[in-house]
This record gives structure tokens, C-alpha cells and sequence, in this order.
């Protein structure tokens, strides 16, 4: 037969949670009993504080200009010589229409996978458009960006991008069946 010594047990688990305790609770007291420092009462933990450093760029050229990057945008939503399709973002988004203001990422049924709004600049560069998908910190894909966010509509507006138009009359570049029957 097991013989416990309950004094012995009972002292082991006070002195356990005595111990214990501190460092769950996330007090320095534990610290202070094996005469170390606490790293939290330091001033600066890190060798070097990562907000007092010099910023290293993500791109060769800083944009400091809303107003031109807006431009450029606009330049970069008409141009057909980004892919060889022959289309542009503005042929399936005139006006903004199908750009819903909802927060990136979210599910876009077309890719039928959740993007961010680079990613999905990037898809329609690589599908509709047929070109090459952008740097993903570059000035063109920041100018893309806030550009069609810009433009995003409050949900509740037209889904259909070709709602002001006759749909018989556009080149279609998505590749989708034609509603008319014709060519």
C-alpha cells in the first residue's frame, strides 16, 4: 500500500503555485526570486527600436502625389496596350460599375477564389486582358488600385458592368456566350 505524507504533498503544492503563480499571472516576481532582470521593466528590449530606423522603400520611386497617382491611374484604366485583348479595366468597368466598395479580400465569384485587390487587378490583367500580371509594389499596380477603388460603387448599384450599354454591341473579352446569338 501507497502511504502519502500530506504535509510533505501540501507543502509542494504551495510552494508550486508560489511559484507558478507569478509567471502565469505575468508578474516579474519570478524574475526577481532567480535574480534575473525582468526583460519587460527594459527600456528597449530589441537591440535596436525597428520605429527609430530609417524606412527601407518597397519601390525605387516614392509616391508622394494623390493627385498624379490618381492620373496615372485613370491613363493606366484606358489603356488597351496593357494586354493584347485589345481591351482596357474601363471596357467591362465604365464608370466604376461592378466595382463593389466591400473591403479586399472577399470572394469574387469571376476568379471564384478570395483576392486582395492587387490580386485581382492582376487576374483580369492575366484573363480578360490577356497581358502580364503587375509588380505587386509597383507605381502602375498602386496607380490601378487606387483608382478602382476610387471608383468602387456602394452596393445595391447594377452589378452588370455592361448595364449602360447594349450588350449586343460590345466585343465581349471575357470569352462568355454571347446573349444575342451573334459573333
Amino acid at each position: 500500500m501507497l502511504k502519502i505524507n500530506m504535509r510533505s504533498s501540501l507543502k509542494k503544492v504551495v510552494l508550486t503555485a508560489f511559484l507558478v503563480l507569478p509567471i502565469v499571472m505575468g508578474s516579474g516576481f519570478n524574475y526577481a526570486l532567480a535574480g534575473e532582470k525582468n526583460p519587460c521593466s527594459m527600456k528597449n528590449p530589441c537591440a535596436a527600436n525597428p520605429c527609430a530606423m530609417k524606412p527601407k522603400p518597397i519601390r525605387k520611386t516614392a509616391i508622394k502625389d494623390s493627385a498624379k497617382l490618381m492620373q496615372m491611374g485613370e491613363k493606366l484604366w484606358n489603356d488597351t496596350k496593357l494586354g493584347t485583348s485589345g481591351t482596357a479595366c474601363a471596357t467591362c468597368h465604365a464608370d466604376g460599375k461592378g466595382l463593389k466598395k466591400s473591403p479586399f479580400p472577399k470572394y469574387i465569384k469571376m476568379a471564384n477564389d478570395i483576392l486582395t485587390l492587387d490580386q485581382m487587378i492582376n487576374f483580369c490583367m492575366k484573363n480578360p486582358m490577356k497581358g502580364k500580371p503587375l509588380q505587386w509594389n509597383s507605381l502602375e499596380m498602386t496607380a490601378l488600385a487606387a483608382y478602382a477603388q476610387s471608383h468602387a460603387k456602394e452596393e445595391g448599384e447594377p452589378a452588370n458592368p455592361c448595364a449602360a450599354k447594349n450588350p449586343c454591341m460590345m466585343k465581349n473579352p471575357c470569352g462568355m456566350k454571347n446573349p444575342c446569338g451573334k459573333k
